[in-house]
């Protein structure tokens, strides 16, 4: 008797304390690790099968799988099916959802693989070319030039012909001993600690809409700075545009190396170009052989929404290609150094007459044409207007079912840099946001005829008037509000707008939008306890990603624990 009743005893504790633990509150439903590998690559098999197993113990129940290959598995060796198959297989053994990143609007590379002529074009409008020897040549206004670009005339420290230098003979100095060529280069050094700016600044006549590339040359030593070296142009006036955006272009130490960035002038007629360093800490570095170049028909793309036009430049007669002048191409475009990325460091096709052209020796044409602009380095954004876009992004979301099966997608729109630029946009008379909302719509039907009961993720930027859905987004045409209003209320937001989280979260809860938490981003437990607490009251978040641009799992364990609220 006494003995039954230990048991029965023991049995109500038992199923006391399991009830307790099932109740135990989880505080995120949804658990995710990002994880951005090529598995095509054995290594990286091997290390994301690791990483797998490290998730799964500490309580994760999602993967976004972010892998390049999966914009060209057209491409893709034999072996790669059968590796990602190992992963898929070891991850749902412990529980854990795969989900694949598709569609790449904003960082289109994979996309444009398939067809570089897709990329978001800018126009060159009316470009004047004269007629030699068969073949039209580009005649570049002579005002478009940096005078003393080659640094030799100078006043003591400061250089001639420069609209602004900073602090000349204190931070920027006439280098007569050290110059990449001729005999004088500047120098900047003797940064203070919190930070200095070293540039040169000179004011330049263009003409509207034209295709540039502004270059020098540099070398360093152990240069420091805030904020790096930055070839930037900018228009003039109030609210003028930024032109350019670079990022790292320089290494701290480094011997003399030509850096470049090409932009395209827009509206403006002057432009302010700077070469130099913002934030300087410490270090030197050195500026030599500075040139503005116009550019002709590097790039050029060659689709129905970016017409290429040879036109008369007296009588306004427009030839046509086949019969005045044969086939523009550019054997170069979107394949340097691999397919689907661009590079401008090279010359562009002639226009070559034909034997029986109506062209004349001689004659002055005008040209237009368009040409894709790298953003940040080598960033370049597909057109959200073309028809082949989502004939490709079709067909990518087919083979990743076919090679997965997952039960949720991943849309990869994000931080769309350029946009309703191009001929197929315009002629669609839509906002850069409309074009954005009729682009993430036809998207989430592309996932729902495929698998109608598709889960479907989207990151939170261009979606949120909070972040990036304003006017005036880097170079995208107008204004990107209303690009939300495509989103269907059961489109999943993996939100990353910590530095407004409460805005943005209470913005896309209003909409109905379930919400996923894209925090960490390399850093510490400090960035969830800010999500965590803008999140309390949301009742719409669900989940938190763990998210890694640098492949840094060191927290991977400590986000675990928090996720699930264990103390």
């Amino acid at each position: 008797m006494i003995r039954n009743s230990y048991l029965f005893l023991l049995a109500i504790i038992c199923l006391i304390a399991s009830t307790t633990i099932a109740a135990e509150p989880t505080r995120y439903d949804r658990r995710w690790v990002y994880i951005a590998r090529n598995l095509q690559v054995e290594a990286n098999v091997d290390q994301t099968l690791a990483l797998v197993d490290r998730a799964a113990k500490a309580g994760y129940n999602g993967i976004v799988l972010a892998d390049y290959k999966f914009n060209v598995l057209d491409r893709v060796t034999d072996r790669y099916p059968v590796d990602v198959g190992r992963v898929a297989d070891s991850a749902r053994r412990r529980g854990i959802e795969i989900i694949p990143t598709v569609f790449p609007i904003g960082y289109s590379a994979g996309l444009l693989a398939h067809d570089p002529n897709l990329a978001e074009g800018f126009p060159v409008e009316n470009a004047p070319f004269r007629v030699e020897r068969g073949r039209a040549i580009l005649v570049p206004d002579p005002a478009a030039t940096i005078p003393n670009g080659d640094l030799e005339k100078t006043r003591g420290d400061k250089f001639d012909d420069f609209s602004y230098q900073d602090k000349p003979g204190v931070l920027t100095f006439a280098d007569r001993r050290i110059f990449a060529r001729g005999s004088v280069s500047c120098r900047m050094e003797g940064f203070s600690k919190q930070g200095e700016n070293g540039r040169l600044v000179r004011n330049v006549s263009v003409r509207p809409h034209a295709c540039y590339r502004f270059s020098c040359r540099v070398k360093t030593d152990r240069l420091e700075t805030n904020d790096g070296f930055r070839l930037l142009a900018l228009g003039r006036g109030e609210g003028s545009p930024s032109l350019t955006f670079t990022e790292k272009l320089v290494e701290p130490t480094q011997d003399w190396k030509r850096v470049s960035v090409v932009f395209n002038s827009l509206d403006q007629k002057e432009i302010a170009l700077y070469a130099g360093v913002w934030g300087g800490r410490s270090g030197k570095i050195w500026i030599d052989d500075i040139e503005l170049k116009e550019l002709s028909l590097v790039n050029v793309l060659r689709r129905k929404g970016c017409p290429l036009v040879v036109a008369a430049a007296e009588g306004g007669v427009k030839y046509q290609e086949g019969r005045d002048y044969r086939t523009v191409v550019d054997s170069r475009l979107g394949v340097v150094p691999y397919a689907g990325e661009y590079d401008f460091d090279h010359e562009g096709p002639a226009i070559e007459l034909t034997p029986n052209s109506r062209i004349k020796t001689g004659e002055r044409l005008l040209v237009s044409w368009y040409h894709p602009i790298l953003i940040h380095g080598n960033q370049v954004a597909c057109c959200l207007s073309e028809p082949k876009v989502y004939d490709l992004l079709k067909d990518q979301a087919i083979r990743v079912h076919k090679l997965l099966k997952p039960k949720t997608y991943f849309m990869s729109h994000d931080e769309l840099r350029a946009a309703n630029r191009c001929r197929a946009c315009l002629d669609r008379r839509l906002t850069a946001g409309e074009s954005l909302a009729d682009n993430v719509k036809r998207c989430v039907a592309i996932l729902k005829e495929i698998d109608p009961d598709a889960k479907i993720v989207v990151w939170s930027d261009m979606f949120d008037p909070n972040h990036n859905a304003v006017d005036h987004y880097y170079l995208v045409n107008g204004s990107l509000k209303g690009s939300w209003e495509g989103l269907p209320s059961e489109v999943i937001i993996a939100d990353w707008n910590s530095g407004k989280a409460a805005e943005s979260l209470k913005f896309f809860a209003s909409r109905g939008h379930r919400i996923i938490l894209a925090g960490y981003y390399d850093g510490d437990m400090t960035n969830f306890q800010t999500w965590d607490a803008a999140a309390r009251n949301v009742s719409k978040v669900y989940g938190f990603m763990y998210t890694t641009w640098e492949n840094k799992y060191d927290r991977l364990e400590e986000y675990g624990k928090a996720l699930r609220g264990v103390r």
